[in-house]
């Protein structure tokens, strides 16, 4: 299995199109390989940011960096949050490409916003102590529950299809790890920065290609549905810090990688 879960990785990095079909033509096998590439991506990033000088490149103002240094005990720990950051994008992924897969899409688009502004607004009402945790919790439960009845719509293989995929997704991640550690050796800010954003994109461009197969919709509907997803995952850490489950040095840590 090592060695298949090595060719879907190579597929989605570099021949996404077979990738995705091969996920799609054996959805209940692909997301133990899938789960495989999520894995060997959790160990090489915990040995990569162990390495990395925590000082490179140089943090956008305003953002405190991690104290030095971090063993690597502590960044096996950051990643452990890796497998519950993935069940968010699958999940919400699912709900945003279900909103977005039919129907009008400027008017679809602007759904999906508002809903997504939902996680917003309770952030800031409990950052601003309008809310205490129990409630933030509870409405948290509300929200979720009413995402329920978009994912009861999925059947078992898209569920399969759509969390293969965007574990695979972390291909990319994998593939420019020598590029990335060339930049650290070199101590190229400017080199890193362009990597960083190569993989954004790159990784995007496999999430929404493959989830626009999955779901048999349009790759720009796919597209916002994904990033959508992406943007969810923001909000779920922020959310685990206020509800006072993830430390500030691991949420610092997230936001950093």
């Amino acid at each position: 299995m090592p060695s298949e879960a090595l060719r879907l990785a190579w597929d989605f990095a570099f021949r996404p199109r077979r990738g995705v079909g091969r996920v799609l033509d054996a959805p209940r096998k692909a997301p133990r390989l899938a789960g495989l590439i999520l894995l060997a991506y959790m160990a090489a990033s915990a040995v990569f940011y162990r390495l990395k000088p925590e000082g490179f490149p140089m943090p956008m103002e305003g953002f405190v960096p991690l104290e030095t240094p971090h063993s690597l005990f502590f960044w096996l720990k950051v990643q452990l949050w890796t497998p519950a950051l993935a069940a968010v994008l699958v999940a919400a992924t699912a709900w945003f490409s279900g909103l977005l897969k039919d129907g009008k899409l400027p008017l679809r688009l602007a759904a999906a916003v508002l809903s997504a502004a939902a996680p917003v607004i309770l952030l800031v009402l409990h950052a601003n102590g309008k809310v205490g945790t129990p409630l933030f919790a509870g409405l948290w439960v509300v929200l979720l529950a009413a995402m329920v009845p978009g994912w009861r719509a999925l059947d078992a293989r898209t569920w399969s299809a759509l969390g293969a995929i965007l574990l695979a997704a972390n291909a990319p991640a994998l593939a420019l790890l020598p590029a990335f550690s060339a930049a650290v050796l070199l101590r190229s800010e400017p080199l890193y920065h362009v990597l960083e954003m190569t993989l954004l994109f790159w990784t995007l461009g496999v999430c929404a290609f493959g989830v626009g197969r999955a779901r048999e919709m349009p790759t720009a509907r796919a597209f916002a549905a994904v990033f959508l997803g992406f943007i969810a995952q923001i909000f779920f850490v922020f959310s685990m810090h206020n509800a006072g489950l993830l430390p500030k040095d691991v949420l610092k840590a997230l936001m950093a990688v």
